[in-house]
């Protein structure tokens, strides 16, 4: 029966994935500490990683990957036994081998053959790791095949391996495992026990119902064997025995794992006649503990395990339908409250409360930590660094905070193109920060925190700052503005994210094209979010990126215009207050703006952005005031209707670039409600009462 490895293989890529990532954030942070005690356990875990992908590469014949792996490992044996020092040149090579080795993964996923560029690349490296061994083989004879001499060996070790009933149904052939381990030690004695069958139990060929016994030499510690069945460890049982412990009475003990311990012994005396002549001891007692069932060991197993992978898919279905919920509940209520009926009203209480609930926690299924986002930036820093001779160092703030994955992978093609800006045009030459009176190495932040109901990402830099007189010359040469137009600062510093605008002097492989900044601004608005620049030349600039939590659903204010009900988000709700309250009628009329507390807060009167010609008394109208980041304004509206748990729909591309609104939504009643861009509306009534301001 052939076996299907799609679902194995799929799992081996995910994994090998995380662990190149974690090799080369390892790698980065030792390249920029300095060495110490810490550095030991470092250089263990990257050759923990290394070492498993070669093992489980292994199992399913990509022969290129554990090539690969094989050699690098080698050398980094040698560093592990202090005979070598990590250098700059050798840590290097193992990012380069890193790159290259998730690449052929790939490949060898896909069942595709490596690219004669890629083979090129694969013999220089191993080229290059030959140069670190010390005897005189040429880098082909680096190629791991199954006919490699093993390495040096000693002591006996015995290992009982049980896969489960399930294992072939899994995708996984215990077959590799025991050839891989045939590679890596010497004198293998293998004897295979099977589960005799009755009339009680079927032959099922799906099933498995072989378990295996065996008995090898290997220098190797107990860790490296344990790796090499790493991959079906939640599978299986497993049990090793190294040679201090590797004895006939206590191999005996293993005989609790099969279902009848007779069948047991006569296997286990036809393995050791070879390499452990010992005389048999007595039989294990045939009690309840020795013959529990395979199952139940491996039920044990499975209630350890803390995480499970599930795919984005099944999470997003999830969430559609925990919205479609909410919908169906909002409508549910409503037709509670017409009933009359108290009982019927206080159950439809408590079942929204627990719908909310649910709501809360499917969200945060689907929220994962900023950190493993920006640290894939440490590459791209230390590259780009490099390449312009700079030198720059990667502070990294709030990599706990957590957002959602959608905007976790929207976010980092932002985040790349302003750090590779940052450097090439922010932060100085060595030379030319120390006759600033800067230290020789800038500094670039990347912060991640919550404020508001929002997420805020700063990247910040100690740099040269943004050059206004420069920037605001190249719009006009451009044609972005006109000559006579008027900006303040903050308006100059916006202007890099227009559509080809650059300032750079000359096209180069990182920046001068103009295309970039724009792709920043117009990613990060189509994820209803907004971007801000402070810059002070000299001293280095700060873009600061804000984003709400979620794009599915969220707590809402709904309030009335016109016929028509709108929402914005709860968490930018300040406060509301009657209109008439805080402004005359007089002041309405000529101004869009009021003296709250001292304050000078510009407002909107929604009615008239959206075109309403119906009027209202004005004693009838409220305000809502809202903020975004350190902005605020006021939303003139009709009346107020409270909170409401919103599922945002989107509004499609017919409805794409309005300006102000962000999405809809659908009421209990059936009726749709516009969702409504706080963030635009802020920046609409403070572009309104400066030109006001202008004017007088």
């Amino acid at each position: 029966m052939s076996v299907d490895l799609s679902a194995a293989i799929t799992t081996f890529v995910s994994e090998s994935k995380e662990l190149l990532a974690d090799m080369e954030n390892s790698l980065l942070d030792m390249e920029a500490s300095d060495a110490g005690a810490d550095q030991e356990e470092t250089i263990n875990a990257i050759f923990r990683a290394i070492h498993t992908i070669k093992g489980s590469a292994g199992l399913f014949g990509f022969d290129y990957v554990v090539s690969l792996t094989h050699i690098a490992e080698t050398v980094l044996d040698d560093v592990r036994n202090g005979n070598r020092e990590m250098s700059k040149a050798l840590l290097s090579l193992y990012l380069e081998t890193g790159d290259l080795c998730e690449e052929l993964i790939l490949l060898a996923a896909s069942d595709s053959e490596p690219s004669a560029q890629q083979l090129t690349q694969l013999t220089d490296l191993s080229g290059q790791f030959h140069e670190f061994i010390d005897d005189a083989a040429s880098p082909q004879d680096n190629i791991v095949t199954s006919d490699s001499p093993k390495l040096p060996q000693n002591g006996i070790w015995f290992v009982c391996f049980v896969p489960n009933e399930n294992v072939l149904r899994n995708g996984l052939d215990p077959f590799p495992f025991i050839h891989f381990l045939n590679n890596e030690v010497t004198e293998l004695e293998v004897a295979t026990n099977v589960v005799p069958l009755n009339a009680q139990t079927p032959y099922d060929p799906e099933s498995c119902y072989l378990a295996f016994l065996m008995l090898f030499r290997t220098s190797q510690n107990k860790e490296a064997i344990e790796e090499v069945f790493e991959f079906i460890k939640n599978d299986a049982v497993i049990e090793i025995l190294p040679p201090e412990q590797c004895s006939y009475d206590a191999i005996q003990a293993c005989a609790r794992y099969f279902p009848e311990p007779s069948q047991f012994q006569s296997t286990l005396s036809q393995l050791t006649q070879s390499l452990l002549p010992n005389e048999p001891s007595a039989p294990a007692p045939d009690d309840d503990p020795i013959t529990a069932p395979i199952k139940d060991k491996k039920k044990n197993k499975l209630h350890s395990s803390k995480t499970l992978r599930v795919e984005a898919m099944k999470l997003d279905r999830l969430i559609d339908q925990v919205g479609e919920m909410v919908i169906t509940g909002a409508r549910t209520n409503l037709l509670a409250h017409e009933t009359g009926n108290e009982t019927l009203i206080e159950a439809m209480a408590l079942l929204e409360r627990l719908v909310e609930n649910i709501r809360d926690s499917s969200l945060k299924l689907r929220m994962v930590q900023i950190g493993e986002t920006f640290n894939k930036f440490k590459r791209v820093v230390r590259d780009v660094a490099d390449e312009l001779g700079k030198e720059v160092e990667l502070n990294i703030i709030g990599a706990d905070t957590e957002l959602d994955k959608t905007f976790v992978e929207k976010v980092s093609d932002p985040l790349m193109h302003i750090i590779r800006n940052a450097i090439d045009h922010g932060i100085e030459t060595p030379d030319e920060r120390v006759a600033a009176g800067k230290s020789a190495c800038g500094q670039l932040t990347l912060k991640a925190y919550h404020d508001s109901g929002s997420i805020v990402i700063e990247i910040q830099d100690d740099g040269q700052g943004l050059d206004q007189s420069k920037i605001l010359a190249r719009a006009i040469e451009n044609g972005l503005i006109s000559a006579e137009h008027s900006l303040q600062d903050k308006e100059i510093n916006l202007l890099i994210f227009e559509p080809g605008f650059s300032t750079a002097a000359a096209v180069t492989s990182i920046s001068g094209r103009g295309v970039g900044m724009d792709v920043v601004k117009r990613n990060v608005e189509s994820l209803r979010g907004s971007v801000e620049v402070d810059s002070t030349k000299g001293l280095g600039s700060k873009i600061i990126i804000r984003l709400p939590l979620t794009l599915s659903i969220i707590d809402g204010f709904m309030f009335t215009v016109g016929d028509e009900d709108y929402v914005i988000p709860l968490d930018t709700v300040v406060e509301c207050l009657e209109l008439h309250e805080v402004v005359s009628e007089s002041d309405i009329q000529d101004k869009n703006y009021i003296n709250l507390r001292t304050e000078v807060l510009p407002f909107i009167r929604l009615r008239s952005l959206f075109g309403i010609e119906q009027q209202i008394e004005h004693t009838k109208e409220s305000l809502v005031i809202v903020q975004f980041g350190t902005l605020r304004a006021g939303l003139v509206v009709d009346s107020l209707q409270g909170e409401f748990q919103t599922v945002v729909k989107p509004l499609g591309r017919l409805f794409e670039g309005l300006k102000c609104i962000s999405g809809a939504t659908i009421l209990g009643s059936g009726k749709v409600a516009i969702i409504l861009d706080v963030s635009a509306l802020i920046r609409t009534a403070i572009t309104m009462y400066e030109q006001l301001e202008l004017k007088h």
